[in-house]
This record gives structure tokens, sequence and C-alpha cells, in this order.
């Protein structure tokens, strides 16, 4: 690893080296399936270890690294045939979430996935994608959860953080393309959500599936920098 970092203030340690992380990856100072050692880290930080693996915790719950046994911890590397690959599944699995959230969701966890969807769209409509993208990936989530199924929840957090961080990193070279299969996708997925807070768990089903199907169609243009 080449990139230096600056030792960082004693206050709140671990959100400044996981914000530092996060900036140096989306601006390519750490390349896609580069290697990140702990004990280089925290010597650059001028942090403890412990820190560091704390910080790389949250990055992978964000999607933006990735920790494997016996092999350490990467920059999150997605291909195109990756993506398609995972959407494969999600195709199967997060309909099924959105069905079983419609049955099962309380009344409180209903509305707070009404007021993370309204979120998400006031973010869309001001065309802030990062913003957005983190406010969508905050609304499934909660989706996964009123769906009662935890490992189920968990399968489709594994999936899909690392996705949405792909997102973020892409779409500062193809932020129109983003921007429209954005536009479309939610449009369908608020219908969804309408028919998940309805308790309709065929048609959430349905629909989830349909948005899903919009962005799996398009990942090759998501993926593709736009041509000066």
């Amino acid at each position: 690893m080449t990139i230096g970092f600056q030792k960082v203030e004693p206050i709140s340690k671990r959100v400044r080296v996981v914000a530092t992380l996060k900036d140096a990856i989306l601006a390519g100072g750490l390349k896609p399936g580069e290697q990140l050692v702990e004990t280089k880290i925290a010597q650059q930080f001028g942090v403890g270890q412990g820190l560091i693996r704390e910080a790389l915790i949250e990055l992978e719950h964000q999607g933006f690294v990735e920790r494997t046994p016996f092999s350490g911890t990467h920059v999150t590397n997605l291909k195109l045939a990756d993506t398609q690959q995972i959407f494969d599944i999600r195709l199967e699995l997060e309909p099924l979430a959105y069905a079983l959230a419609a049955q099962h969701a309380s009344a409180a966890e209903l509305a707070a996935i009404g007021e993370l969807f309204k979120t998400m769209k006031q973010q869309l409509a001001g065309e802030n994608l990062a913003r957005f993208f983190e406010a969508n990936l905050a609304c499934r989530r909660k989706i996964w959860e009123a769906s009662g199924n935890r490992f189920l929840a968990q399968a489709l957090e594994r999936l899909v953080a690392p996705l949405f961080a792909l997102y973020v990193i892409t779409e500062k070279h193809n932020h129109t393309t983003h921007l429209r299969v954005a536009q479309v996708s939610t449009a369908v997925q608020e219908k969804a959500v309408k028919a998940l807070c309805a308790r309709d768990a065929v048609a959430a089903g349905r629909l989830t599936r349909m948005f899903l199907q919009e962005t799996k169609d398009k990942l090759h243009q998501l993926l593709t920098p736009e041509r000066a």
C-alpha cells in the first residue's frame, strides 16, 4: 500500500479513520482489490490496531471492503460478472423479503420504512446520488429487518452492501446513467413500498422483482464510465 495517512486527533478516532479510508477508496488512492494491513494502517494513523480492526469491520458493513479468513482485508473489487451473479440471487431473495415484511412488519416499522423512502426520494430529487444510495440502502435494511427472518436479512446484507458501495464509487464517473436508472427504478420501488405498507405481499414481491430486473438490465451501462 503506497498511500500515506496523517495521524488523527483523539476525538472520534474510529469515525475519522472510517471516513479517511472511505475517502481514499472513493478518490482512488486505495485501489479495488488492494490489501489493507491492519498493522501498517495503525502505524500510519498513529492509533491502536484494535481501532483499525473496528474501522475495517464498519467499512465491511458499508460494503467498501471484504474481509476473508486466512486472506485478510481487501478493498471491494466487483466485476460486471460478479454484480450479475449477485442480482441473480437478489431477484429470488429480496422479493421474498418485501413479501414477508408486508405480512409481518409492525406499524412502527412500516412508518419507519415510509420515512426512509421519503428521504431517499428527496435525495434523488436533489440529484445527490451518494446520499440517495445511502438512504436507499437504509430503507432496504429496514425492510429486510421487518421481514422477521434474520437469516434472509443477513444474506441480503452480505450481497447488497458491496453493490451500493460500487454504485457510490462508479457514480462519480457515470452520473447521468446512474441518475436515469435510479429515477426509473425508484418509481417502481415506490409502488412496491406502497404495496408492502398496504400488506399486499403478492404485489410487493412482484414489484420488487420488477425494479431489481430494471437495474440488472442496466448494469453494463452503470459500470461503464461515461465518455468525455
